[in-house]
């Protein structure tokens, strides 16, 4: 084998061996979450850094694993999560290294104040027992079919039951579905201009109502109703100019000059996202909109593209049995058939998550 063989099996081993060890990095991650460890560094100052003896120092522990702590904190740091400052003695003294927090951390891992853009929900949503079970049975979902979710939890219960019986995974999913919602609709309101001429708008299965305050605020003249489920709606804050109110989506939806989804129908399959529709043509008026924000599938932009596109559809696959990401045909067809015909998708390019908007024809 000569040397350029020689490196090129090098290079393909040291790829083979990252897939084979990725499970660690998101657990690692939530170790350093579920230990605070991003905001001990965050409120030691800005652009501080720390000893493994002055983070150990505030850990809940009277007795520490300091070797435990140090090898943790430097396989963050090779990830990129954590800033490694290294002593002039180099690595041979581990303790005298200090960590400091990257701007990847800084943005979207500190959990004291859940910000608009942290991730800290979904690190511990994709993390949990639950959602590792289920990727674990996966192939039986390519095997038999069904709900991957419901038949590898033990306990009978698909994704939506489950969340609504366990307070603990639901205040989880409910802090991710926060964050995205407002760095969603930040987004929706700088590259749609479509709510200027609405007076009444219902954000089906909007949650605690989180979309329409931003949109509200925004267009103070729009009149907002807030519809989800009732054990949804029971914890909904009051908000000005929102009224929330509770029903079944598929069996009805309020009246309204428009309906907006978020993130909605990618939880469903075609016939069950037809049945949804159609309550939301039954509701609205002649010519009257529906605007939705969802991912479009289109591999044509680029690899980076590719991978976001394919990742939440896997997640799809996983939990949901009917969940899945659409092309931009499959929107098209999906909203013909219940009434509807696109009069545009905006978004900017490079972006997943696109804005449409269909008229009810």
């Amino acid at each position: 084998m000569n040397m350029q063989s020689v490196k090129e099996e090098e290079a393909l081993r040291a790829s083979a061996l990252s897939l084979a060890f990725s499970l660690q990095t998101p657990f690692l991650l939530k170790c350093a979450i579920r230990l605070k460890i991003p905001d001990i560094i965050s409120k030691a100052g800005p652009d501080v850094s720390l000893s493994v003896h002055q983070i150990a120092a505030q850990l809940p522990s009277e007795d520490p694993d300091l070797g435990a702590l140090s090898r943790i904190l430097t396989y963050l740091s090779t990830m990129g999560i954590l800033q490694a400052i290294v002593p002039p003695e180099g690595v041979n003294a581990p303790m005298n290294i200090k960590y400091g927090l990257t701007n990847l951390t800084k943005t979207y891992f500190t959990s004291e104040d859940i910000s608009s853009r942290s991730l800290v929900p979904f690190v511990l949503l994709q993390t949990h027992p639950l959602y590792v079970t289920a990727w674990d049975h996966i192939h039986e979902r390519v095997l038999h079919g069904g709900d991957n979710f419901k038949n590898s939890s033990g306990n009978g219960k698909d994704f939506w039951n489950f969340a609504a019986g366990e307070p603990e995974f639901n205040a989880i999913f409910n802090a991710g579905m926060v964050s995205v919602t407002k760095a969603t609709i930040t987004y929706v309101l700088s590259v749609y201009d479509g709510f200027k001429d609405i007076n009444t708008l219902v954000d089906m299965g909007g949650g605690r109502g989180e979309a329409l305050s931003l949109i509200t605020e925004a267009h103070p003249h729009i009149r907002a109703i807030n519809f989800d489920l009732p054990q949804v709606i029971a914890t909904a804050p009051t908000i000005p100019g929102v009224q929330h109110m509770s029903g079944n989506l598929f069996e009805s939806a309020p009246s309204a000059d428009a309906i907006f989804m978020k993130n909605f129908l990618h939880s469903w399959n075609d016939e069950d996202c037809i049945k949804l529709l159609n309550n939301c043509h039954l509701a609205l008026p002649d010519k009257g909109k529906l605007i939705l924000s969802e991912a479009i599938l289109d591999l044509t932009e680029g690899s980076d593209m590719i991978g976001s596109a394919n990742v939440l559809d896997s997640v799809m696959l996983n939990c949901l049995p009917g969940g899945g990401e659409r092309t931009r045909k499959q929107w098209n067809d999906l909203l013909q058939a219940a009434g509807f015909s696109i009069s545009k998708i905006v978004g900017r390019n490079g972006t997943l998550t696109k804005v449409i908007e269909a008229i009810k024809s």
